[in-house]
């Protein structure tokens, strides 16, 4: 581009110091539209770029974008007081004389690519999203709160926290649960621990690709029983990775798969039914409703729902036979009883009749799960689904990297158990709350 459009006798270096910022130098600047104007020190250096596709140094700068930020800058040691400011970044692009066809950015490191934020605001809005909406943050630091910068906002810093936990202990049993959020699927992987369950992680997808990214950070020799979910991508990728351990479809699974086909049918067929609390009333056992006046508002209710009054009778005798010492000859007995118009429980009969061995594979294991374990299980999916919407990364931000893990010392090495169930369910619920009662953020 010829001559620079800057020497260092434009450089403030007053303002450069308070920017704080080591990579970047200020410019003076006439101009109080655009906040502060900065370049990179490599600008008045000279430091020659490789280009990023042949690797030699014969580049040059070929234009100059301007691309605009907002910064945080801290104004007390605590970090109570601060100061939202505008950055013009003059980025310089390179050309390279070898391979002539490369065209690339100067790299930076105080900012990800495509975002409007620096990387220490984007970090302190992210921390504030772990735990209150993002809409909620953006409005107390004062900066725009795009649906599409959240993703870039969140994932940097999840890197960064997930970078701070110590390597999972393999526990020597493993559950992987799959939870519904906004009808997307989501695999939990569970561990359990002296009778206790704790997450070890929410995966993105029920894929054998990303299962078993997960799952081959484990000891595969310590595992001995795996809990899974009916899934036959998750099935694949657990008899991959530790094809000696036990895998076995619960009585846990079952019921769950029944109770959400239970709940389509009670949203479907249920509309205005006279019960408060339907959706749990009417899929625990009825002998278990100690209020008289539910039990006959029930009875009430069902006398005008002939296909609701069916598939609750049918619900009700699986819950019944998974009190007592059941058979698959009895699961499949109630699976072939499946009344014609309630097919909403015709894929809990297939599950009973495609993973039939992963299910007597259960009923033989010498250690069953622990008593909490439904319960547990129920609570994480119950609190997932229930947890206002946002992508992915926010959802698993939320469950994973911004509650306490329980941890211990072995040959002075530090292991993570995951987070225990009671306090995961107790913290999203935490959160869920935050955020649906829009509390201020930064005023708690």
């Amino acid at each position: 581009m010829g001559k620079k459009l800057y020497t260092k006798e434009n450089i403030s270096k007053a303002e450069t110091e308070w920017l704080g910022i080591p990579e970047l130098v200020v410019l003076k600047t006439n101009r109080d539209d655009v906040g502060l104007e900065v370049v990179h020190r490599r600008y008045f250096e000279d430091e020659k770029l490789l280009c990023p596709a042949c690797r030699s140094s014969r580049t040059r700068c070929s234009k100059i974008v301007d691309r605009k930020l907002k910064d945080l800058l801290w104004l007390d040691e605590d970090h109570k007081t601060f100061q939202i400011i505008s950055l013009l970044f003059h980025q310089r692009y390179m050309r390279c004389d070898n391979c002539g066809q490369s065209v690339f950015p100067e790299p930076t490191e105080f900012g990800e690519k495509g975002c409007k934020f620096t990387n220490r605001l984007s970090d302190a809005l992210a921390d504030g999203t772990f735990q209150f909406s993002y809409k909620k943050v953006c409005q107390h630091y004062g900066v725009p709160a795009s649906t599409a910068s959240v993703g870039e906002v969140m994932r940097r810093r999840i890197q960064y926290r997930e970078s701070l936990l110590p390597p999972v202990r393999t526990p020597h049993i493993i559950s992987i649960v799959e939870v519904v959020f906004f009808g997307e699927f989501y695999p939990a992987v569970l561990g359990i621990w002296d009778g206790e369950v704790y997450c070890l992680d929410i995966l993105r997808d029920s894929s054998e690709e990303t299962c078993g990214a997960f799952l081959k950070t484990l000891d595969a020799n310590q595992v001995e029983t795996i809990y899974v979910d009916p899934v036959d991508s998750l099935f694949n990728a657990v008899n991959q990775y530790f094809p000696m351990a036990s895998i076995v479809v619960t009585d846990e699974a079952i019921q769950r798969y029944a109770r959400n086909a239970m709940l389509d049918i009670i949203h479907s067929d249920g509309k205005r039914f006279p019960v408060v609390h339907k959706d749990r009333r009417l899929t625990v056992l009825h002998k278990d409703l100690d209020d008289r006046t539910v039990v006959s508002r029930i009875k009430e209710g069902m006398k005008s729902r002939p296909r609701l009054q069916r598939a609750y009778n049918h619900h009700q005798r699986l819950l019944e036979l998974m009190e007592t010492k059941w058979s698959m000859e009895d699961l499949r007995t109630w699976a072939d009883q499946i009344p014609a118009e309630v097919d909403e429980f015709l894929a809990v009969g297939d599950i009973i009749d495609i993973f039939g061995e992963q299910l007597s594979g259960f009923l033989t294991l010498g250690e069953k799960p622990p008593n909490n374990y439904q319960f547990a299980v129920q609570g994480i999916c119950d609190a997932i689904k229930d947890m206002p919407h946002c992508i992915f990364d926010v959802m698993r931000g939320r469950c994973i990297f911004s509650i306490t893990h329980d941890t211990m010392e072995e040959n002075g090495e530090l292991w993570r158990y995951g987070i225990k169930s009671s306090r995961l369910i107790e913290k999203i619920n935490e959160i869920s709350a935050n955020i649906r009662e829009e509390r201020d953020y930064g005023y708690q």
